[in-house]
């Protein structure tokens, strides 16, 4: 038999055994990944200071929202640790940066010095954590989708520019209130288009690696 085709076989094999051990934790993890997407975006749009300013409530209850959706999805992320060095790396940014945000709210008064100093290093942690995230989908998903892999690789420029927007939009604010408002209403839009998404991208990823462990999710992904 040709090496070339003997190498073939051995890549295939190594390929096969990777999805024995890894598809399960994968298929589990990114199916509760897949959940946790709806509450942080609706956090994340009750937050808009277009949203907030209008309806402090809701900006409170969104606050509250998105620092517990976002600890829970960083302790998920923790999880798939075992299948690639970028989801522990994603883990433990969005951890800190969640356990950062939420100190900044809790203990940290609003525009204070300390607030400006605490939330600079949280928003680049946020960013580190969201590209190493859907830079390990698409690792995963490399010469088993790699055209869905090539959409997330494209997702993480989406969601860091829709992050860059919202500071810049605070930024503005100090020139522009009604300029700000109207850049913060476009992230809106923006934010749950992309929020549609990745949880697309989610859920055809789970569902992808459910078919290599057919017990791994609930019947319904059939």
């Amino acid at each position: 038999m040709p090496r070339r085709r003997l190498r073939e076989l051995e890549e295939r094999q190594q390929r096969q055994d990777w999805l024995d051990r890894n598809a399960p934790v994968l298929a589990k993890w990114l199916w509760l990944l897949f959940w946790l997407v709806i509450p942080r975006t609706l956090a994340e749009t009750l937050t808009l200071d277009v949203v907030a300013s209008a309806f402090p409530a809701a900006g409170t209850v969104g606050e509250v929202l998105g620092a517990l959706a976002s600890l829970a999805y960083g302790a998920f992320l923790w999880q798939l640790r075992t299948v690639g060095g970028r989801y522990r790396t994603a883990a433990l940014c969005s951890l800190a940066g969640s356990a950062g945000s939420a100190v900044i709210l809790f203990a940290v008064p609003e525009e204070s010095g300390l607030w400006w100093a605490l939330s600079l290093p949280a928003a680049v942690l946020e960013l580190v954590s969201v590209y190493q995230e859907c830079n390990a989908h698409a690792d995963v998903l490399e010469g088993l989708d790699d055209r869905l892999a090539g959409k997330w690789r494209l997702l993480w420029r989406w969601k860091i520019g829709l992050l860059l927007g919202i500071f810049g939009s605070v930024l503005l604010m100090l020139l522009s209130v009604l300029l700000s408002l109207l850049v913060m209403l476009a992230i809106a839009v923006g934010a749950i288009v992309v929020a549609v998404l990745q949880l697309v991208y989610l859920y055809r990823t789970a569902k992808l690696f459910r078919q290599h462990c057919p017990a791994a999710l609930p019947e319904h992904l059939e």
